[in-house]
């Protein structure tokens, strides 16, 4: 019970008798069935066409806002005071600044009065939206909003009834993004499942950052090893037609790596993360903020493993598709070998203009329609067609190219050693540069790069 409320029954007691009220009228006082669904249907219609979107005040205006409701409030003159400002200045308050304020806590204290008070359903409706937008469990003014909210919850507007009836937990103060948590774990659809019950913006900051996270740790304690498991989180990060969440999206990507940081998943398995991950979140090896900025380095450290023989695979399969000739199969056995037993740091791939388009097509053509990032090769003449993949072991660099270009291998930290990530690769360019060794892939190549790596 919030400090700044006393006495009544608790509020998942009131909540849960407001849901079965909710129920009953909806079942016992409409006319018919045949009646409830038009109603329902077309009530469903009104809430796709005009979407409930609170416009929240910029940040720079907030504490004049404040400022302006305190004064008004010390005043006791409310004449030309529109709804709009009652609630824009209550998203203020309540944001993460103003809400612990202690030189505020009269104003608050007014709003929580108020919602005792007031017969106006609009006020209501707006200070439920800002419970939602600003939930923190357990915190002062979740409390005090979430016990008012619940004793007047039949005022509110339609959405905010809709939404109570079918998640009557999400006035419970303490626990509710628990709960939804809770609730979604047991949806096979999280994103379609919480809009059927009433939660018209299910990635909304607020409660669904809390619950985001309890749906995921809830997911991750159990281990998310199945394609389909890992599937609806992946759905429920990216809906469709939506942008993908990045609120906890760092908590979501750890989980779906993290059962694999000590055995290897199954090659589809692997190839889906990749592509998906990667598609909606960028190459941690190229855009290194964002969502990857929060993942932990084993985690990170596994996912950047998987990219590495992903281009390799890549690189092989576009090249060999291009050039046909007989020496790409034993390649291949050689560079994924090498891999497979950890002598590959790291890789990047840079296509010619042919292998580029090719390599376009089969990334688009994998699972979730994302693609490998990888750079260009911009030699002209007879290296127009050479397509490369340079690669990191230890303390060298390794350059290995198409249509009989040599294997390059050149120390780390040499003057003019290509540098692995960049957008564009001359292998005229690299070909000329001095204190390289070369080979080419005759007689025993494989033993020369294993005697100098």
């Amino acid at each position: 019970m919030p400090a700044d409320e006393k006495g009544g029954q608790p509020v998942d007691v009131k909540v849960m008798r407001l849901a079965k009220a909710l129920r009953v009228r909806r079942h016992d006082t409409l006319p018919s069935l045949q009646s409830l669904d038009t109603l329902e249907r077309k009530s469903a219609q009104i809430l796709n066409r005009w979407p409930d979107v609170t416009t929240q005040p910029p940040v720079g205006d907030r504490e004049r806002l404040v400022q302006t409701l305190a004064q008004k409030l010390k005043a006791g003159d409310w004449s030309d005071t529109p709804m709009s400002f009652m609630i824009k200045a209550a998203w203020a308050l309540f944001d993460t600044e103003r809400r612990i304020r202690s030189d505020l806590k009269h104003v608050r204290q007014f709003y929580y009065d108020e919602i005792k008070a007031t017969t106006k359903g609009s006020f209501l409706a707006g200070l439920f939206k800002i419970y939602l937008g600003t939930y923190e469990p357990g915190a002062g003014h979740t409390l005090a909003l979430s016990y008012g909210l619940a004793a007047r919850a039949d005022r509110l507007g339609g959405r905010a009834l809709k939404l109570i009836a079918g998640i009557p937990e999400v006035l419970d103060g303490e626990n509710a993004a628990l709960l939804v948590g809770k609730r979604m774990a047991e949806m096979p659809d999280p994103w379609t499942g919480l809009k059927a019950v009433g939660m018209d913006a299910p990635h909304a900051p607020g409660l669904m950052d809390h619950a985001h996270l309890a749906y995921v740790r809830i997911l991750d304690a159990s281990g998310i090893t199945s394609k389909r498991d890992a599937e609806m989180l992946i759905g429920w990060l990216k809906p469709e037609g939506r942008e993908a969440r990045q609120g906890g999206a760092a908590e979501a990507l750890s989980a779906l790596i993290r059962p694999w940081l000590r055995r290897q998943p199954p090659v589809e398995h692997l190839r889906y993360l990749t592509d998906r991950l990667v598609g909606l979140y960028r190459d941690p090896r190229v855009d290194r903020g964002g969502a990857w900025a929060g993942v932990d380095r084993p985690t990170m450290d596994t996912f950047l493993r998987w990219l590495t023989g992903e281009n390799i695979r890549f690189f092989l399969d576009v090249v060999s598709e291009v050039e046909d000739s007989h020496m790409w199969e034993p390649r291949r056995k050689f560079w994924l070998g090498l891999h497979e037993r950890g002598r590959v740091d790291a890789a990047w791939v840079a296509f010619d203009p042919a292998g580029a388009r090719l390599a376009h097509k089969r990334g688009t053509g994998r699972s979730g329609g994302a693609t490998l990032r990888y750079g260009r090769q911009t030699a002209g003449g007879s290296r127009s067609t050479t397509s490369l993949l340079i690669l990191k072991s230890g303390s060298k660099i390794i350059v290995e190219g198409s249509h009989s270009y040599k294997i390059h291998i050149f120390n780390e930290d040499a003057r003019g050693t290509p540098k692995l990530y960049q957008p564009d690769y001359d292998c005229e360019s690299i070909r000329l540069i001095r204190g390289a060794q070369s080979h080419a892939h005759l007689g025993h190549w494989e033993r020369w790069v294993l005697e100098n790596i």
